[in-house]
């Protein structure tokens, strides 16, 4: 049996049964993340300790822009559609990085981007001019930044692209935002002065559009990726698949994302094929995620908060904020979240998230638990290595509901260890944990009960007492986390248009060193199995 250990090698995460590589194209994020001048810092405490509770939760308080995120082209443009609207295949497909060397305030035009490489219809398109190198919270890395040129954004538009990502804080240059002299600017109130001395021209001959490039990418339905990081400079020119999937937030202006690149040196990997009909299609495996959206019952209520920090009609543009903890809506938990001093979410390998399993009807009803004869008997055939998401039928319940959250079936101590034995990647299941809800503290498991009345219920309507038929707190999230396994909660979405189906799978968490993180889960189904991701021979 190949083992599944992490496989690191010279910075790429490389799936030992595939040999696929995943490089990272994220910059690291947490509370000191570097802000856009004129939004408030990131700030995360830990609402929920391990200390007084067994159990850790983070209360984040963030706006999306920052760190690398996808901006939806509603943050510029009035009525556009948002982050949580745009089609998937917008953030999956085969692209390239294009080496745009640039030094301060330096403006990138469409003859760069030839230079660069060749670029195709439809591709995803990745922009590395060195400045990734000096990401971090300064006015050098905001302020001197080169920046697309319209002229570059309408030569792009003109190729068809799929994706534009830059290494930079903004798709635009500096003088062309709010940080220069536009709008209610400037942000960084010493920079057109400066331009000026330097240059000996005036910001506003150069630069008269506001954000320009960025509002010609986003009309044509071109989303944006700002502060790429990570490996980028390892991919100049090299053609491969990337994956850069927002969380289904239909009321989002951005989202922060795991940016990631896909190899296949061996050139032999295929995308699972469908039913045979059709083209290759995505499917959409995430609840939707924002405000009022339902919530693990918790003392306190720990909701999410969604408010509209700049408008259109007053700044130009939207942007939200929300604080809420990672635990809410379709997410993966961490190790960390169930266990002191173990591995939080970015310690998974990038491998994880991605390949190929199945789809599994396993219906349950209220309280039932979900065996090792319904995982053997699951069809198609779950096998070793597989990813493995589950359809009880429970996401139609999904809401704010005692139906959802305290009498949904799920997963216990005996199916958790048979996942483990036959060595599946990642875990996902469409009920409100990855434990049944009588396995929580929801019942008088750890600082528990919450909802007291599911033990009297449980007596009066089986005889039986809930903590002798389930003795163990939270064992399937401990089981499967601490053998390497993520497991993602509140699955949904398409997911009974490919149950019963082999399908590729991915399912990518911010690289930050947290408790768990919100998801976009998604099946690729590619009938004829013509997706070949690109990088041989590397």
């Amino acid at each position: 049996m190949t083992s599944y250990a992490q496989t690191v090698e010279r910075g790429r995460s490389i799936d030992p049964v595939t040999g696929l590589v995943f490089v990272e194209l994220s910059h690291a994020w947490d509370a000191e993340a570097p802000s856009f001048p004129g939004h408030p810092a990131p700030t995360i405490h830990r609402s929920i300790s391990h200390a007084t509770q067994g159990v850790m939760t983070h209360t984040i308080t963030t706006v999306m822009h920052t760190g690398t995120h996808v901006n939806a082209p509603a943050h510029l443009l009035s009525s556009a559609a948002c982050v949580g609207e745009l089609p998937l295949d917008r953030f999956f497909g085969p692209g390239v990085v294009l080496s745009v060397p640039k030094g301060e305030w330096g403006l990138i035009e469409p003859e760069d981007l030839e230079r660069a490489g060749r670029v195709e219809p439809g591709d995803v398109v990745v922009v590395d001019t060195g400045w990734h190198e000096r990401y971090s919270d300064s006015q050098e890395y905001f302020g001197l930044a080169p920046g697309l040129s319209k002229r570059a954004a309408e030569w792009l538009v003109e190729r068809g692209v799929r994706l534009v990502a830059v290494d930079t804080p903004s798709v635009d240059h500096p003088l062309a935002t709010s940080l220069g002299g536009h709008r209610d600017g400037p942000l960084i109130p010493f920079l057109p002065a400066l331009y000026e001395e330097r240059t000996g021209r005036r910001p506003a001959d150069d630069f008269p559009e506001w954000n320009a490039a960025h509002r010609t990418l986003l009309a044509a339905g071109i989303p944006t990726i700002e502060n790429v990081g990570g490996d980028v400079a390892t991919l100049h020119g090299v053609r491969c698949a990337f994956q850069a999937a927002p969380w289904r937030w239909p009321e989002g202006d951005a989202s922060h994302i795991r940016f990631v690149a896909i190899l296949d040196p061996g050139g032999a990997y295929r995308l699972e094929p469908g039913d045979g009909t059709g083209e290759r299609r995505l499917f959409d495996l995430s609840q939707r995620w924002g405000n009022a959206m339902p919530a693990w019952p918790a003392r306190g209520g720990h909701g999410v908060v969604v408010k509209r920090l700049q408008s259109h009609a007053t700044e130009g543009l939207y942007t939200a904020q929300w604080e809420a903890v990672m635990h809410r809506g379709t997410h993966m938990d961490a190790p960390l979240h169930v266990l002191a001093n173990q591995p939080s979410i970015v310690d998974y390998p990038l491998w994880r998230f991605f390949g190929t399993g199945v789809v599994v009807s396993i219906p349950k009803g209220r309280w039932e638990v979900i065996t090792p004869a319904d995982l053997e008997a699951a069809r198609p055939e779950i096998r070793e290595h597989d990813i493995v998401i589950m359809n009880t039928g429970s996401h139609a319940n999904w809401g704010d509901s005692e139906d959802y959250f305290g009498y949904s079936p799920g997963l216990y101590k005996e199916a958790a260890e048979w996942l483990v034995a036959r060595n599946v990647k990642l875990v996902g299941v469409d009920v409100q944990a990855l434990d049944h809800p009588l396995g929580t503290k929801l019942v008088a498991h750890g600082p528990g009960p919450i909802l007291p009345h599911l033990m009297e219920e449980y007596r009066a309507e089986t005889g039986r007492d809930v903590m002798k038929d389930f003795p163990y707190w939270e064992p399937a999230h401990k089981i499967l986390m601490t053998n390497g396994i993520p497991g993602v909660e509140n699955i949904g979405g398409d997911i009974d248009a490919i149950t019963g189906q082999r399908c590729t799978f991915m399912i990518f968490p911010w690289r930050w060193s947290g408790d768990g993180c919100g998801v976009r889960a998604v099946a690729v189904v590619d009938p004829d199995q013509s997706f070949r991701i690109g990088g041989g021979g590397l």
